[in-house]
């Protein structure tokens, strides 16, 4: 599985980051809009906007799951879809995947409302609902076929889904330790350009590399459990 990841983000990389870019393109704004923080207030406030850009970056990743599937099917059965091809197959899988990601994702949103346990479990069991084989048919037909994989192959599915999140978690705890390792009580507008920066970087990275953890995911449905799923 890491390989067939590794394999297919190597190779689309472009496509992959062009679709990126427009799946993400709220995050990437977000970063794009923020203005220089004018007193400690408004910085703590920045500081808080890029966690919670890291903390719901898996919305997005989810959806590009779907972009990521038709490219590591490809890896997968050795029949690589030329670059052109990988741009087209990935743009009509996210317009197939919209509404059915979006079900999931207020699905798992209520799970966390909730209660956070019912979130996470909703999380793994709907995380492949964009690499489903069925997503072009009525709901909640994708949703189905993505609980029953992940039921197959559940101690693969949540460690890649923990790594994800973790790995999202890591990115913005390296940019804040690096960039605003601390933030003074009476701070110049100077001293709290940093937080600012922060929140840049953070949604930066995470539209430039979200699409790794949505080959991984995508190549986690075409795994030995999940093959045998469909065959039956």
């Amino acid at each position: 599985m890491l390989s067939l990841t590794i394999r297919t983000w190597v190779r689309y990389l472009v496509p992959l980051t062009l679709i990126s870019v427009i799946v993400m393109g709220l995050v990437a704004y977000t970063g794009y809009a923020v203005i220089p923080a004018v007193d400690v207030a408004q910085g703590r406030a920045q500081l808080h906007l890029g966690w919670e850009l890291a903390a719901t970056a898996w919305v997005f990743q989810l959806l590009l799951v779907a972009a990521a599937a038709p490219l590591v099917r490809g890896v997968a059965r050795e029949a690589p879809l030329s670059q052109p091809q990988a741009l087209l197959a990935a743009t009509r899988r996210i317009a197939l995947a919209i509404v059915p990601v979006g079900v999931a994702v207020i699905a798992i949103a209520i799970g966390f409302v909730a209660l956070v346990v019912p979130g996470l479990l909703l999380l793994g069991l709907l995380s492949l609902t964009a690499a489903s084989d069925r997503l072009g048919e009525p709901l909640p037909a994708p949703l189905e076929d993505s609980i029953a994989v992940v039921r197959a192959h559940a101690k693969q599915v949540a460690l890649v889904v923990a790594i994800v999140i973790a790995a999202d978690l890591a990115l913005a705890l390296a940019a804040h330790l690096i960039l605003v390792p601390t933030l003074a009580k009476k701070a110049t507008t100077a001293m709290l350009l940093p937080t600012r920066t922060f929140v840049r970087v953070v949604a930066l990275a995470l539209v430039a590399l979200s699409s790794l953890p949505a080959c991984a995911l995508a190549a986690v449905y075409r795994g030995p459990a999940g093959t045998r799923q469909r065959a039956s």
